[in-house]
């Protein structure tokens, strides 16, 4: 669209207009934004003069940021800005009716979304400088909220109104057909209203037309009195969306303006600049300090410099490689994305390069255990993790094992040392036939690789031995270091994952990390690998993700609950206010997938977040698929982010995926749905509960402006009760 101070609505037009806003900056809040909402209704009758007709301010947004959209003029966070201010104007009529006094905070989230709106609409004026420059007060990161008695009471007022959330929840259907049934009813009565004016003056009143025109407008006021007495029904209704409104406009904003330029704060700074190459690093810190963001400014930072030295990034998991790259794209890290990956599709490389007709079976221990288990203490899932994630993720020799009898914690039972060797001679029978068939487990590959390298770092295959047609040339190819490796969720690597990396590793592996999640292992993984991080460790300790409410939920459940296995927890503060968790229960699955799929349309319909911003966290695949019917059946459209097609930068999707893929990721709202816990390994009890406790704690930060729980009224599972139990005893959820 061209820029609107050159046509369109003339210079004078637009000057005064902007003078007239710049008398009403710092003046009354509420009348500002009805400036700012006026303004944009003039601008866009001014150049769609058709669209004068629109029946609402609203629909005149919605029709205005659908034609930007059909015709591409304008960027995706722009439109979103549009949106943002057809969801705003309840607030507007609560001031132009109710003279409603609002707080400089709703100020500065109405300028975010005008400018937005400026954008979009290609207006260009100096004063908007003077606008942008106002938006300095995030850059406190202090929250504007604490600052507000006005939002100090609102807060009690909508804690008030959370407690009836189910019983008002469940109202939101009749609500909306009751306000569909007004919008239609006032269209009819305007439109009666104007053709009886029209007959009036060309049958001067005197018509059995006019009659007729005259007795349906009776009827359709008749029909508005009753159907605003329905109204009124949902006045409980109406409050706590207000009142959750007004309160989220302020996260929802926030974190829409720092996701534009992702900058580091002085705590994160002061750790990307002492990562020093050639060093192991890592940075530490609970959820949502900003680990990631940290390491990937030290990732782009390092491919700027090294250029085409080798540089990886690695994570567990593909969803984690995905939203890692869409940081790295935001930030502009990386110009080549693949190499930003999996540590599984980086180390099953690095073995067929050893051996081209080696290849990776993450099902092969269990299969050969299965086989082999003649030890009548031991099922054969238990002897498979035995094996796989204890000996083998650990590198633990046979003298370890069975002569100085290492302590395998979490397992369900002690062995004696005759049991042991009975395990290792098993153990022996399953890497001999692993060999036999060139396939090999997730961990033994990676000992594998370790071997080709050579424990000192130096390759085991030697040059003189080298002969045409020998595997001599591609196994040093394959231990060719590379420069710098930088980790994500460091904490999700074995012991031997980090052992091989390092051994790839010549300038220092540099990590990011949650301390205290490990359940299951032998002592620090990072000593064990031979990792040295000894005065090269810096804590984040500062919560940007969560508001205050979410963070001191999930560190009372984290606390009470489900205490940290190495006593070596980061304590974590927070500092944005926002609303509290919200508890829903139901005594069907069936009933708690109906208040959900009303818990997200509610999100979307009445408070204005793009369908982006919500994410369903779910125990099982088998639940993300009936979510996503229930959503669709509601008109949601909705995505798995673990589908190979997912694209984070995708809009207009509710996201739905299961709570293990949740971690490391980050969403504006988590609707978390557990009508029952995932299916546990084969742990003792007390490391299954702290499993089951930690997924949970995971889970409940990625929420960053809004939680909302959700779990049967019979749950019997004690990590659920035990959540149930804190949000109860901090005033949250249904009585």
């Amino acid at each position: 669209m061209p820029a609107a101070s050159a046509a369109d609505t003339g210079d004078t037009t637009l000057d005064i207009r902007m003078a007239r806003l710049r008398r009403l900056v710092g003046t009354d809040e509420g009348f500002f934004l009805l400036a700012l909402h006026s303004f944009v209704e003039s601008f866009i009758c001014d150049v769609f003069p058709s669209y004068k007709y629109a029946s609402s301010f609203p629909v005149l947004l919605w029709d205005f940021r659908d034609f930007l959209k059909a015709n591409r003029k304008a960027e995706s966070q722009d439109l979103q800005a549009v949106t943002r201010i057809a969801k705003e104007h309840p607030t507007a009529n609560k001031v132009r009716h109710g003279f409603l006094p609002l707080g400089k905070e709703e100020a500065v989230a109405a300028t975010y979304n005008f400018l937005g709106f400026c954008r979009a609409s290609g207006i260009v004026h100096p004063f908007l400088d003077t606008l942008k420059a106002s938006l300095n007060v995030w850059d406190e990161k202090v929250s504007p909220i604490q600052k507000s008695q006005e939002l100090g009471r609102l807060k009690f007022d909508l804690f008030l109104a959370q407690r009836e959330n189910k019983k008002l929840l469940q109202q939101a259907a009749a609500a909306r057909d009751a306000e569909a049934k007004a919008e239609q009813l006032e269209s009819d009565l305007k439109q009666r209203a104007a053709e009886l004016s029209r007959e009036r003056a060309r049958a001067e009143g005197k018509s059995d037309r006019v009659d007729v025109l005259r007795a349906e407008l009776n009827n359709l006021t008749q029909q508005k009195k009753g159907l605003t007495d329905e109204l009124a029904k949902f006045r409980d209704l109406n409050l706590y969306v207000e009142h959750l409104n007004r309160f989220t406009i302020y996260t929802r904003t926030r974190r829409d303006y720092e996701r534009s330029f992702m900058r580091l704060t002085a705590e994160q700074q002061a750790a990307l600049d002492a990562i020093t190459p050639g060093h192991d690093y890592l940075v530490r810190g609970g959820a949502g300090t900003g680990k990631t963001i940290v390491l990937l400014h030290a990732y782009g930072r390092a491919r700027r410099e090294l250029f085409a030295r080798s540089t990886v990034l690695l994570t567990y998991t593909t969803t984690l490689v995905k939203y890692d790259r869409y940081l790295a794209e935001l930030l502009k890290a990386s110009e080549d994305p693949t190499l930003i990956q999996t540590a599984d599709s980086f180390f099953r490389a690095r073995l067929r390069t050893i051996d081209p007709s080696w290849n990776v079976d993450y099902g092969a221990v269990e299969t050969l255990a299965k086989r082999w288990n003649t030890t009548g203490f031991m099922t054969d899932g238990e002897l498979a993790t035995e094996l796989e994630d204890f000996l083998l993720a650990n590198m633990v020799s046979r003298t370890e094992y069975v002569e100085d009898r290492v302590a395998r914690r979490g397992m369900r039972q002690p062995l004696s040392k005759d049991q042991r060797a009975l395990v290792w001679e098993i153990r022996d029978l399953v890497v001999g036939a692993m060999e036999d068939r060139g396939l090999f487990s997730k961990n033994y590959s990676r000992i594998k690789i370790i071997e080709a390298i050579g424990d000192d770092g130096t390759s085991a295959v030697s040059d003189e031995n080298a002969v045409p047609g020998d595997a001599a040339g591609p196994r040093r190819a394959a231990t060719d270091a590379i420069d710098l490796a930088f980790v994500d969720e460091s904490q999700d690597l074995t012991a031997v994952d980090l052992k091989a990396l390092k051994l790839l590793c010549r300038g220092g592996i540099i990590m990011a990390g949650d301390s205290g999640q490990a359940i299951y292992g032998l002592g620090s993984p990072y000593k064990r690998a031979g990792i040295d991080i000894s005065g090269r460790t810096r804590i984040l300790r500062t919560d940007f993700r969560t508001t205050c409410p979410i963070h001191d939920l999930a560190e009372k459940y984290r606390e009470l609950c489900a205490p940290d296995v190495d006593g070596d927890a980061v304590t974590t503060h927070a500092f944005r206010e926002g609303p509290s968790p919200e508890l829903y229960r139901a005594g069907t699955r069936e009933d708690l997938l109906k208040l959900l799929v009303e818990k997200a349309s509610l999100f979307i319909e009445k408070l204005g977040y793009d369908p982006e911003n919500i994410t369903v966290l779910a125990p099982s695949k088998t639940d993300v698929g009936l979510i996503q019917d229930k959503l669709s059946r509601r008109g949601i459209k909705s995505a798995n982010i673990r589908d190979d097609s997912f694209s984070f930068a995708a809009e207009g999707l509710v996201r739905v995926t299961t709570l293990h893929s949740s971690k490391g990721l980050d969403f504006p709202v988590v609707l978390l749905y557990l009508p029952s816990l995932p299916i546990a390994g084969e742990y003792d009890p007390t490391s299954a509960d702290a499993l089951a406790r930690n997924l949970i704690y995971v889970a409940m930060t990625r929420a960053m402006d809004n939680l909302n729980v959700f779990v049967m009224e019979e749950a019997r599972e004690k990590a659920i009760t035990e959540l149930v139990e804190v949000m109860s005893g901090m005033g949250t959820g249904t009585p």
